[in-house]
């Protein structure tokens, strides 16, 4: 289940976000709406999660006109 985390430095003020359980162009989605409700971090990085990408299983044509009809 996707998780996003936040962690504020208390010396610093410094806004920490870390999203878990999104991997890819969908994490950059969810990174722009948080940047977009409490602003541009001081720094970013990416994390090894996002470099995967998710897996999507075509079906022949003929078992999706088969669902169809």
């Amino acid at each position: 289940m996707p998780e996003i985390e936040f962690t504020i430095d208390a010396a610093t003020g410094e806004l920490r976000m870390h999203i878990k359980g999104i991997a890819g162009p969908g994490c950059d989605d969810v990174a722009k709406l948080i940047r977009e409700l409490a602003g541009d971090p001081g720094q970013e990085e990416v994390t090894a999660e996002y470099h995967l990408r998710p897996r999507v299983r075509s079906r022949p044509e003929s078992q999706i006109h088969a669902r169809h009809g």
